[in-house]
């Protein structure tokens, strides 16, 4: 039904672009916009203490940037669709997925009419846009979606706790941005606006996703740079390689106003369909710890009140993460996520205080940090990781070395913000920031707290 809809969408589209004669009034020109967010943090993060004496340690102070160069285009045609392309180079150099800088982040073209909008390319998910839920003061952090480069946490929990990822991200199919694919927004209609989106392949090369379930799946992009996160392209993709394909989300907004009171609601639902490989022993299941893949499902309602300078919102949501329950503890892998806020607007002034909460049940188990070399964070994955035969160290408890632990697996974040507007596009920002992360064993267990301030420009 939902790819029925989705195609469905696409023949409107099309009819809206190729609706009369096509001719634009003036050729496409291009403007530059964009952003750049800098932070100087101070604060602590825990150490990781191994089982063999040795820990990690980081510093308390860090200065951290990001920013984005936008070239954006558009003319409109003489039947009244706009029709436009949209490229964002990095403006600083960061080192990720892949082996190497990556220069361009999201790269899309876009057309837009009565017949509603879409987007073809490397773009955020339709429904993970059009979220509403806790509101944030403090720029690049928030609930709706950390940026990836604004970290202050043990790197351990990054890697191992399955609950981080959701104490920063409260939206739907937060974990597919910019991977190439479509989507598209109908017109508003008293006030509801509804979103559909498509990829045909994600397939995950680091972090927590690319070890889903303890060293099952793919830990190399096997697939070239098919369903790479990012503005690639290729003119071959495999299918049966362990990766997630066919990936719909679908989702809905509705904005409207009673006299004082503004309400915006959301919903969405994402899917994807998990194709595993032809080996002869399925690495899709690890048969020494039970974990195993299966397809993703995941959704998030949320809601935001208005009124008078107040703004007071929140979300709910669950996450399979793409696991299925492990095949001898009997248990799920699933995360559920809760955020609330509010937050002050006055003249140039924001403020803002909310909170998350993420929850893993960890049918996997936690890996134990045995040993940490100097200068390195603690990634645990002490498991064994082969795929046949039954190695009783996984489930020998607490007591051996290596076992892995068992119980909820946490985060939460509590979350401090406000900004100034100086003058068009330039705030100073900053706040508080604390993190508790718990759970059964070294690897996912950490607290952090930073206090911050930066400054934004858009332009």
């Amino acid at each position: 039904m939902m790819k029925k809809l989705l195609l469905g969408s696409t023949a409107l589209v099309v009819a809206g672009l190729v609706a009369g004669p096509a001719m634009a009034a003036d050729p496409i020109k291009i403007g530059v916009g964009g952003y750049y967010t800098f932070y100087a943090l101070a604060g602590n993060i825990d150490s990781t203490y191994a089982t063999d004496g040795s820990y990690t340690q980081y510093k308390g102070m860090n200065f951290q940037q990001e920013g984005e160069i936008h070239f954006i285009g558009q003319t409109k045609l003489d039947n009244g669709t706009s029709v436009g392309v949209h490229v964002e180079l990095e403006a600083w150099n960061p080192r990720q997925d892949v082996g190497g800088p990556q220069y361009i982040d999201e790269a899309f073209l876009f057309a837009f009419g009565d017949w509603g909008r879409v987007e073809f390319g490397s773009r955020d998910p339709a429904t993970y846009r059009m979220y509403y839920g806790t509101p944030s003061a403090l720029i690049g952090f928030g609930a709706i979606q950390h940026n990836t480069n604004f970290a202050w946490m043990n790197q351990s929990v990054t890697l191992n706790n399955k609950a981080w990822f959701h104490a920063t991200t409260t939206t739907n199919a937060g974990q597919v941005q910019d991977a190439q694919g479509l989507n598209y927004f109908t017109p508003r209609f008293q006030g509801l606006q509804i979103g559909l989106g498509f990829r045909p392949k994600v397939n995950f090369v680091t972090g927590q996703f690319a070890i889903n379930a303890n060293n099952v799946g793919p830990t190399t992009n096997t697939g070239g740079i098919c369903g790479y996160a990012n503005a690639t392209s290729a003119p071959n993709c495999f299918t049966a390689d362990y990766s997630y394909q066919n990936v719909f989300d679908v989702g809905a907004n509705y904005l409207n106003k009673f006299g004082d009171v503004s309400v915006a609601l959301y919903g969405a639902y994402m899917y994807a369909q998990f194709v595993p490989g032809n080996a002869p022993f399925q690495l899709a299941a690890n048969q020494v710890t039970g974990s195993n893949l299966a397809s993703w499902k995941q959704w998030v309602v949320g809601a935001q009140f208005g009124f008078k300078g107040f703004t007071l919102g929140g979300a709910v949501g669950w996450d399979n993460n793409g696991l299925g329950a492990n095949y001898y503890t009997g248990v799920d892998n699933d995360t559920r996520f809760y955020t609330a806020g509010l937050m002050y607007e006055t003249g140039a002034w924001q403020m803002s205080f909310n909170w998350t909460g993420s929850y893993n049940t960890n049918g996997n188990g936690s890996a134990v940090v045995q040993s940490v070399a100097t200068g390195t964070s603690a990634v645990g994955g002490t498991a064994p990781s082969g795929v046949m035969g039954v190695n009783n160290t996984a489930f020998a408890g607490p007591n051996t070395p290596g076992s892995l632990r068992f119980g909820q697996e946490s985060v939460q974040k509590f979350e401090l913000g406000i900004n100034y507007a100086l003058g068009p596009g330039v705030k100073v920002t900053g706040g508080g920031l604390y993190y508790n992360a718990a759970g059964p064993s070294n690897a996912v267990s950490a607290n952090s707290w930073a206090l911050l301030i930066g400054m934004d420009l858009r332009f």
